[in-house]
């Protein structure tokens, strides 16, 4: 059996329906669209979100549309757990997701959204450092080495992310981190 999906199940009770009205629905907007052979009921969206089944196409754009137009924000079928999967499943024990739920929450983002942004970031900061094992960007100032570590945001990061850089300080030949000055 696969794992229940959360992510849809979220979505429905946020819009408040129960899964006849989530069928009805969207046999509806396929009547609209032209496709005549969609026939979803309440036991198959149970199943969507008890265990995990993927509805076949044209179901998951449908309901993405419609949660999209319920929910005032853009919701994909991959958002919903519902399109091809082109994702990695993380496992996270609960104190882990606790903290990623929160930081999420924190900048005001939907899980999924921010960690997919937080993936684009350590993406970027791999390739940029790649770059760096390539061309050395490390500067001496004085007694002090600075070594660049900036990195380039993702467009949908949070508006409070900021750049960061790392000072190291010669101590005794070693050299060890310390506060920006």
């Amino acid at each position: 059996m696969k794992a229940p999906n959360y992510a849809l199940a979220l979505a429905l009770a946020e819009v408040g329906w129960t899964n006849s009205e989530t069928a009805r629905r969207i046999n509806s907007r396929a009547m609209e669209r032209g496709h005549h052979a969609v026939a979803v009921d309440r036991s198959r969206v149970s199943r969507w979100i008890r265990r995990g089944e993927k509805p076949r196409a044209p179901v998951p754009a449908l309901l993405a549309e419609i949660l999209t137009e319920q929910l005032g924000r853009h919701l994909t079928p991959q958002l919903l757990g519902i399109g091809p999967a082109h994702g990695v499943l993380v496992l996270l024990d609960p104190s882990e997701h606790r903290a990623l739920t929160a930081k999420a929450a924190a900048a005001n983002l939907p899980l999924e959204q921010f960690t997919h942004g937080l993936i684009q970031e350590a993406l970027t900061r791999r390739e940029s450092s790649d770059r760096r094992k390539q061309i050395p960007r490390i500067t001496a100032v004085s007694d002090r080495v600075v070594q660049d570590t900036d990195m380039q945001m993702p467009s949908n990061a949070p508006a409070t992310a900021t750049r960061k850089s790392t000072t190291y300080r010669r101590n005794a030949g070693r050299s060890a981190p310390s506060p920006d000055t």
